[in-house]
């Protein structure tokens, strides 16, 4: 929707603004305190892109590519292209995040309180509350992902979609009706969008899950691959009877190609 500038690279990972971000800081410069708030919010920023490259640096560990990191509106994300091949891959992966919050945040209070400086006692806070926010249950935050990544322990990463998403919603309920309350729009904004964004992951998990998910014995295709779809009762040409589910109906072969990027699913048809 906003267009996108590349700043530069980091540890390899090309940083790009979205257009989003310029617009809340004009809305912090005339409504939030003008200069001061414009500081506060590139420090806010500073750690959104320190956390975000937490998650980058151990995904490509685990062999998750990424395209790069992107700073918006509402935050940030490390965009990446494949998903997760195991549970604990995701989990690794979203937890990578906060626990760099939660280092910096406890590095800003110890300093800020050995200085003296409430300028850097103020980075802490703002790290404990970027890593608070971001362990909040809710798909698709950190919380939400590793919620839903040990649910997958026990059930079907449909399933654990399914039951993720539903406290997703609960908590955007209560982050809208206290952005309301208290008149803060990006608090409202970001309930919005959290409904949305996990919506679409269910969507795609009930699409696709069965193929593209993984479980208990891990990850069951890579992110991209291909899946022929055919006509009800039609095995591809090559495949024996084990070779899966058939898609369909439909009398002409098609082609789709599913792939992550950005975070969710995006679905290319042929």
């Amino acid at each position: 929707m906003f267009k996108r500038f590349r700043l530069g690279s980091l540890l390899g990972f090309p940083i790009e603004v979205n257009v989003s971000f310029l617009l809340l800081l004009a809305f912090v410069l005339l409504w939030m305190g003008g200069l001061a708030g414009l500081v506060v919010v590139g420090l806010a920023f500073a750690s959104v892109l320190l956390h975000e490259l937490g998650h980058a640096i151990v995904a490509r560990q685990l062999g998750v590519r990424v395209s790069g990191i992107e700073l918006h509106f509402f935050g940030g994300a490390a965009k990446m292209v494949d998903q997760p091949r195991t549970a604990n891959h995701e989990v690794a992966i979203a937890a990578a995040g906060p626990a760099v919050s939660l280092v910096l945040g406890g590095l800003g209070l110890g300093l800020g309180a050995l200085t003296g400086s409430a300028w850097i006692a103020l980075i802490g806070w703002i790290n404990l509350i970027v890593a608070a926010f971001n362990l909040m249950p809710a798909l698709p935050m950190d919380g939400g992902r590793i919620f839903r990544a040990l649910l997958t322990r026990k059930l079907s990463f449909t399933r654990a979609t399914e039951i993720a998403v539903i406290v997703s919603r609960g908590f955007a309920i209560l982050l809208g009706v206290y952005g309301l309350a208290t008149a803060n729009v990006q608090l409202a904004l970001i309930a919005v969008v959290i409904w949305w964004l996990g919506s679409q992951e269910l969507l795609m998990a009930q699409r696709f899950g069965h193929r593209f998910g993984y479980d208990g014995a891990g990850y069951r295709t890579r992110s991209g691959a291909e899946v022929e779809v055919l006509p009800r009762g039609v095995q591809p040409a090559g495949r024996g009877a084990a070779a899966g589910p058939v898609w369909g109906p439909g009398p002409v072969v098609h082609r789709v190609v599913v792939r992550r990027s950005g975070g969710a699913y995006v679905v290319e048809f042929e």
